[in-house]
């Protein structure tokens, strides 16, 4: 017979009696304290965490309910080793007073898996929603932090409960600082790697959908790992850069550049060069209205034009216009140019050929190849118009899209859910930076 059953559950005397139960049987003991640890279990499943589960059902985020459903579990094996052990206690005298440091490193090893378990949905969402649609995010970054907080909650845990069964941990500890340093050592260029990944994300050079520039590769950011960044080219070549060279290299960010608040306005120049007989004040006129009928370009800042440099056959101006978005530089720059062309014929602005010898002049082409040129020139503008109307469509259609998504991340929506439509927001911007004409 163990200790009497007032003092295990630790129940006064003058409260309830129970010295009766004490008195009873071994065998109706043991029923007694088979029911008792099963009720507690019962009890613990039934009311306090089925009102857990539905107080975590009424809440819209899905993370609580994924919380519940975890630590449930571990609380009801905390209930059952407590309820056993008081049992133990009662029904058995030398072994009731070996048990408790079991159950105690027992207890300590559930509550280190309970906090392991909520650190990783809790301390999950926390990160993801703390990072912004576009911010720029490590990826795997988070797993990894959850896995440190995790794996530190396991050693206190598996320490704390090594001392309850007076096991000393101290040289096994010691290895383990050991060889730490020599991996350490090893891989220091991946950790290198690493550490970079993480100093970017704090900095924040750049965002997901950025366009950058890294030692002549130009391209928009998909994602950024542990140990390399992810840029998909105009060519559409995914270039992956390690993050130590990103670390040590100048980085141009065409998004960010912008001011009065438009960091993803970007300035597009082009360059055209006259004939020395043409007049300044005729072509910055003409160059000035193809800008202004462009449906690319901003009308503030106005586009103005410089009256760049004399070279060696031509007179050079460049016109200087400003974009809504980096996502419109390759198209506008080709509607521009196709404008200019077209207003300059009109207008006979003459822009010469750069020769530096004088040559004889090719025979006059006969009427009617000259005809069928003209033909030739007035299909392909036909055809052109067609494509032209296409890609604009194409364009609109995915513009739309995209503000339709992005309305919906500004909505109370699930992480998993958030995560899904940034994924998409992300390549539609990247379809919508490399449409081209053709």
């Amino acid at each position: 017979m163990g200790r009497p059953l007032n003092d295990v559950l630790g129940i006064p005397d003058s409260l309830v009696d129970l010295s009766a139960v004490d008195a009873l049987e071994f065998w109706m003991q043991a029923v007694i304290a088979v029911a008792f640890v099963a009720l507690a279990a019962i009890f613990t499943n039934k009311v306090i965490l089925g009102l857990m589960r539905k107080l975590a059902g009424r809440t819209q985020p899905s993370w609580d309910d994924d919380l519940v459903e975890i630590v449930s579990s571990r609380v009801l094996l905390s209930v059952t080793l407590v309820a056993a052990l008081f049992m133990v206690q009662w029904l058995f005298d030398d072994f009731g007073e070996s048990a408790p440091a079991y159950v105690y490193a027992s207890l300590i090893l559930i509550s280190a898996s309970a906090l392991s378990a909520t650190i990783k949905v809790v301390f999950t969402t926390f990160l993801d929603n703390m990072q912004k649609s576009r911010d720029v995010k490590v990826e795997g970054s988070n797993p990894l932090l959850v896995f440190l907080a995790r794996g530190t909650v396991w050693a206190i845990g598996i320490v704390l409960a090594a001392e309850q069964l007076s096991i000393n941990l101290s040289g096994v500890l010691a290895s383990l600082a050991v060889f730490s340093i020599i991996i350490g050592l090893a891989v220091q260029h991946t950790l290198g790697n690493i550490m970079n990944s993480f100093m970017l994300s704090l900095d924040r050079p750049f965002d997901n959908g950025d366009r950058i520039v890294v030692d002549g590769i130009e391209g928009t950011v998909m994602t950024m790992g542990m140990l390399s960044t992810k840029i998909l080219t105009l060519e559409e070549e995914l270039v992956i850069i390690p993050n130590n060279t990103l670390v040590n290299t100048t980085i141009t960010n065409m998004a960010r550049g912008g001011g009065d608040g438009l960091p993803r306005r970007v300035v597009l120049s082009v360059d055209v060069g006259v004939d020395y007989d043409e007049k300044s004040a005729h072509v910055k006129h003409t160059l000035l209205r193809v800008a202004r009928d462009s449906e690319y370009v901003l009308d503030d800042p106005a586009p103005h034009v410089e009256f760049l440099e004399m070279s060696d056959y031509a007179k050079v101006y460049r016109l200087y216009v400003w974009l809504a978005s980096f996502a419109d530089k390759r198209i506008a720059n080709d509607q521009l140019l196709s404008m200019i062309d077209a207003e300059f014929t009109q207008e006979g602005i003459v822009i010469p050929f750069p020769v530096a010898v004088e040559l004889d002049k090719a025979p006059a082409p006969t009427e009617e190849k000259l005809s069928q040129k003209r033909a030739r020139q007035h299909a392909a503008q036909a055809r052109m118009k067609v494509i032209d109307r296409r890609t604009e469509r194409q364009r609109l259609a995915i513009r739309e899209d995209i503000n339709i998504l992005t309305e919906r991340l500004e909505e109370r929506i699930g992480s998993k859910e958030r995560r899904s439509i940034e994924e998409e927001v992300a390549r539609l911007e990247a379809v919508l930076s490399n449409l081209d004409l053709d």
